[in-house]
């Protein structure tokens, strides 16, 4: 039987697929976070080898696949293909070292929405970033330098926006907003002094600063002012993202699919914001509807480095399944 392995492994958590041939899910695992920049290399592969193994603990799959593909978060350079070239050896995963393949998480959410045809992937999580693939297969990348100094429009940019409207509000620099109670709510704290004290802790985690942002994405839909314009500005800079993608590519003149992808985008009202922003940007951009996840993305990229691409029924039993996956 031909089965395949693709990995969506981020900044948060690792998730490993095996499917078959059909499209079907046989098994699925998750483990912590596989960005080795952030985690080191040992602790990432340690994370691979544990959502590989309980994907086929879950689906009883025994053997190597006819194909992996592995998208994860931080992997540009051919410096990070080299970190990874001993650990996924190791790994076991395939017959032939030719049958595994290795590229950054927006790769493979690309592939989820357009599977090998041109297109655009913006994506919306933990972080923030657009990637590009041109009809000559030319790719290119925007955004994505990290949250201290970019991800405009993600998680931890927005938890950071955020807080500085609360510590404004409190002082008396900005207006008032339903952002306090809510953020101090969702930290467990009583003032704004408290959320400061939150955010210099050691031990507090990107990944928990950006789980700060569905609380103020909610505020937003609940009508706050200052929510609203903090979730418009986040959207503005993801279509920014897009625009800037089609200078250096070449689509041909005509629509430009642009793949929503990330947990934020999975927002009705962000989407929606997102979908606004695109309009004024002088762009024929097309938002993708009901993409499929970027874990099924690295199952069809899987499939096509085990040589028996999925047909496009497959693909689409396989996108469907994978959106009900938690």
């Amino acid at each position: 039987m031909h089965w395949y392995i693709g990995i969506d492994g981020g900044g948060t958590h690792t998730r490993a697929l095996i499917v078959n041939a059909e499209g079907q899910v046989l098994g699925l695992g998750k483990a912590g976070s596989s960005n080795y920049h952030t985690v080191g290399i040992t602790r990432a592969t340690q994370a691979l080898a544990e959502a590989v193994a309980a994907a086929r603990s879950a689906g009883h799959v025994h053997g190597l696949a006819s194909g992996a593909f592995l998208g994860l978060a931080g992997v540009r350079t051919a410096a990070d293909h080299l970190a990874f070239r001993e650990p996924l050896a190791d790994l076991g995963l395939v017959k032939s070292p030719e049958r595994v393949g290795l590229d950054h998480d927006l790769r493979i959410a690309l592939a989820g929405g357009c599977g090998d045809q041109p297109g655009i992937v913006v994506i919306a999580g933990t972080g923030s970033a657009a990637y590009g693939r041109d009809r000559q297969a030319v790719t290119a990348q925007a955004g994505g330098w990290g949250w201290l100094i970019d991800d405009q429009g993600g998680g931890t940019w927005f938890a950071l926006q955020g807080l500085k409207a609360v510590m404004e509000a409190t002082d008396g620099r900005g207006p008032r907003t339903k952002l306090e109670p809510a953020i101090f709510a969702e930290l467990g704290v009583t003032s704004a002094r408290d959320a400061m004290l939150w955010t210099m802790r050691p031990d507090t985690a990107r990944s928990q600063l950006a789980a700060l942002a569905p609380v103020i994405l909610a505020a937003a839909e609940d009508g706050d002012k200052v929510a609203v314009a903090l979730m418009r500005e986040g959207a503005h800079q993801l279509a920014r993202m897009a625009a800037a993608l089609d200078e250096p590519l070449d689509f041909g003149g005509g629509s430009i699919p642009v793949v929503p992808a990330g947990g934020l985008l999975s927002n009705p009202s962000y989407l929606e914001a997102f979908r606004a922003a695109l309009n004024p940007t002088g762009h024929p951009f097309q938002l993708v509807k009901n993409p499929a996840p970027p874990i099924a993305g690295a199952a069809f990229l899987a499939a096509d480095l085990g040589g028996m691409p999925l047909s496009p029924e497959a693909r689409r039993k396989l996108g469907e399944a994978a959106r009900t996956l938690g």
